[in-house]
């Protein structure tokens, strides 16, 4: 299907040679080749964030792929960040800038381990949120302590936004982790959704389901706040 809106890809690991995303820079360019052949326009380059020491600089590369992409495809923007892990020292890490937020905004990509419980998850979103940071809770689904619907209508009732990878949502009805996530973006409870793309033999990025379910499933106001309007917000920091 040719996909109608334009797409922000809010989470991928596209850096060339800095975590365990990308390997080449010539591997970074088919694999957004790839995703603007599904309809993807613009993308966020978001490397892991070592928790110790200085993470390595990164904007030459970006320039340098953004500049190579657009050669190829014509303009296809591509915005600065990390994927933060979350630990007591992260603050810190914000405000020496060792950490990058989305963009340069207010808007921080963050994840735990999956087997955070709740009480840690919230407490460490809610200490980004009191320090004037918007945290983006980076692949959502992957919390178990979410499941618990009182936990999550707390959590976004902290501020916190969600980021789902589109993986999520593709596969067979009868798959329960599937419907879980669809059910939330029929909520509208998810702000952004993100390929979270590594590398072409892994994670690589495959959207096309995900599209095609979506399209038939929510509203076109949302749709294109979800896929568009919600990551563009990040961009002006709005």
């Amino acid at each position: 299907m040719e996909w109608k809106y334009p797409i922000i890809d809010v989470h991928g690991h596209i850096i060339p040679g800095v975590d365990d995303g990308s390997r080449t820079m010539e591997e970074s360019v088919e694999m957004l080749e790839l995703a603007a052949s599904q309809g993807i326009t613009a993308a966020f380059a978001t490397p892991h964030c070592p928790r110790h020491g200085r993470p390595p600089e990164t904007n030459k590369k970006r320039e340098e792929l953004e500049r190579l992409i657009s050669q190829k495809i014509g303009e296809f923007p591509i915005y600065s960040g990390h994927e933060t892990f979350y630990h007591e020292g992260l603050l810190e890490q914000l405000r020496k800038g060792d950490a990058r937020t989305l963009a340069g905004s207010k808007y921080v990509l963050v994840e735990f381990r999956p087997d955070t419980p709740y009480t840690t998850l919230f407490r460490g979103l809610r200490s980004l949120s009191n320090a004037g940071y918007v945290p983006v809770l980076a692949h959502m689904e992957r919390y178990g302590c979410l499941r618990k619907e009182q936990n999550l209508t707390d959590l976004l009732g902290s501020g916190c936004w969600l980021q789902m990878n589109y993986d999520s949502i593709q596969g067979s009805f009868f798959n329960s982790e599937v419907r879980w996530c669809r059910k939330q973006i029929q909520k509208g409870r998810i702000r952004l959704m993100g390929t979270d793309m590594h590398r072409l033999n892994f994670r690589p990025p495959d959207i096309k389901r995900a599209l095609e379910w979506l399209d038939g499933h929510v509203e076109p106001e949302q749709l294109q706040k979800l896929l568009y309007g919600n990551p563009m917000r990040i961009v002006e920091n709005k």
